[in-house]
């Protein structure tokens, strides 16, 4: 892009004055050919030309407030008539060469569409060497590229959708200046690279590309992010919650009171720069690689074989070394309560990697005994004893797996019994067939009678179980402005109505996700609660 070159070269102008070894004598010229440079860098910067206000659009012209003017070919695409509903009434700042546009230095959209037919801008790949700021609801912007910010502003109250546009700065959400906040919608599609800037509460970001850099500050509240980010930092001025589902590689938080990060996201990272902050860590879900490591499948260490009865397996120690350390390294992760979600889950295919080359280097035994009382034995090895809880798992650990005290003297039972088969000199291959047998059917039930713990907090779910069927009961009819409909009736919108059960489902995964926590709970009564009011609030009346 032109003004991007120029910038480039105005930079690499600056850092080559800036390089220079000067002497004493010509360092205040130095200096002031550096504050030039800088000078006309700023300048490059700002929306130079003149400000119009679009009026009308043909073929080859532009008909505005300052007067009609033909386009640059590079800009033609920018102002062709399929964008004239767009551009109606759009505030614009150009630069004007021989009664011809030359240049976009800004760019304002001011016509609103409905959530039925929405207004598309599409700028076939031109170029705004400044700021597009839109400035209507259910606006589509497609295939521009930005040089400067692309700001949102609070008149975009319910949607926007942003597909292949590039912005050279960042994508600003401006901050509302109302107390009754609705939920803006907010689609990317096909954005690389994309940093936010997001001042505004109750926005729900959904994209189909990883963004680049999401910070959320002021006053914002509630923030809904359905899709991957690199680094999400939030310095808000109060309490905070962060709702939705995806991958944050990093999050810091700088600002805020009470902050709560205790969403469907899987977090890499989490880095507090303000201790007076109260946050909620991500909650990391431990159980399948508990499970891993409930039941290690070791079998028998031999040189050779030769020792090793023909019904069962073995590896030397080497190989068995090899996979002691992967479950040393996957039982460190579990042990940590500072392990992100990533770890845990590197763990687990780390994990699972070393169990397939165990697996696979494992041979079979040599021996042949009478009675084969040695795989009874190593049966009897095999059995992983676990935590017994005397309080429905609320003394025991987060997910960490336990029994009751009934449970573990069945296993205990059936470990005695296969042992006295082993011992017993006179036992004959029926007994220990039938040995095995059964220990093999105590270790079945057992491991399947596993429960996890919750770190001793009892979760009450009533009250928000309650609430979601409330929540169903307060619908009305929907339609867009009533017609048809009997005099009297209540009706919503499609979309208000798609806000509550935003808020619904959400509630409703709380409630089926056992690893839900208290907090979470509570966090998700007081959002469907908030929820239900504005739905209510917004009920019409039919005429």
């Amino acid at each position: 892009m032109k003004n991007k070159a120029l910038a480039t070269l105005m930079a690499t102008a600056i850092t080559a004055t800036l390089v220079i070894p000067v002497s004493s004598v010509s360092a205040a010229t130095s200096l002031n050919q550096v504050i030039s440079y800088e000078t006309q860098v700023a300048a490059t910067k700002k929306a130079i030309g003149e400000s119009v206000s679009i009026r009308n659009l043909t073929k080859d012209t532009v008909i505005t407030s300052n007067g009609t003017f033909r386009v640059h070919k590079e800009l033609k695409s920018l102002f062709h008539t399929s964008n004239k509903t767009a551009l109606t009434n759009a505030q614009a700042t150009i630069v004007v060469k021989n009664g011809q546009i030359t240049d976009v230095t800004a760019l304002t959209l001011n016509k609103a569409g409905t959530s039925k037919k929405s207004v598309y801008f599409d700028g076939g790949e031109a170029e705004i060497s400044g700021d597009l700021t839109v400035n209507a609801d259910n606006v589509k912007v497609q295939d521009v590229n930005v040089d400067g910010q692309l700001i949102i502003t609070n008149r975009v109250k319910k949607a926007i959708t942003l597909n292949n546009v590039e912005v050279g700065d960042t994508i600003t959400l401006k901050p509302n200046v109302t107390k009754k906040v609705n939920w803006l919608y907010v689609t990317l599609i096909d954005m690389q690279s994309s940093d936010i800037n997001l001042a505004r509460t109750k926005v729900n970001v959904s994209s189909d590309q990883t963004l680049s850099k999401v910070d959320v500050v002021g006053k914002v509240t509630i923030f809904d992010m359905m899709s991957n980010v690199e680094k999400l930092t939030i310095n808000v001025d109060k309490d905070f919650n962060l709702y939705g589902e995806g991958k944050i590689d990093q999050i810091v938080v700088k600002g805020g009171t009470k902050v709560a990060l205790d969403s469907g996201h899987q977090v890499g990272n989490v880095q507090v720069d303000n201790k007076n902050v109260s946050v909620t860590l991500p909650i990391i879900d431990k159980k399948e690689l508990n499970t891993l490591l409930a039941s290690s499948p070791y079998v028998h260490v031999s040189v050779n074989g030769y020792d090793i009865l023909s019904t069962d397996k073995w590896t030397t120690q080497a190989e068995r070394n090899a996979f002691d350390s992967a479950v040393a390294s996957a039982r460190a992760v579990a042990n940590n309560n500072s392990a992100s979600q990533e770890q845990v889950k590197n763990a687990i295919i780390q994990y699972k990697n070393a169990l397939a080359v165990y697996q696979a280097v494992q041979k079979s035994g040599t021996k042949y005994g009478y009675g084969d009382k040695a795989s009874l034995q190593a049966l009897i090895y095999s059995v992983q004893y676990v935590t017994v809880s005397w309080y429905n798992g609320t003394d025991v650990s987060y997910n960490t797996p336990w029994t009751t005290q009934a449970e573990l003297s069945a296993i205990e039972s059936a470990v005695s019994s296969a042992q006295a088969v082993v011992n017993n000199y006179y036992a004959t291959q029926t007994d220990i067939a039938n040995a095995i047998n059964n220990l093999n059917n105590a270790i079945w039930t057992y491991k399947n009678a596993y429960k996890y713990g919750n770190n001793g907090y009892y979760i009450d779910k009533t009250n928000l179980q309650s609430l979601v069927n409330y929540a169903y009961s307060v619908r009305v009819t929907v339609s867009e402005n009533g017609a048809g409909l009997t005099a009297g009736t209540l009706y919503t919108t499609q979309r208000e109505w798609d806000e509550l059960y935003s808020a619904i489902s959400y509630a409703e995964r709380i409630i089926s996700n056992s690893n839900s926590s208290q907090y979470d709970v509570s966090s998700s009564v007081d959002y469907l609660d908030r929820a239900i009011s504005v739905y209510r609030g917004q009920y019409k009346t039919a005429y």
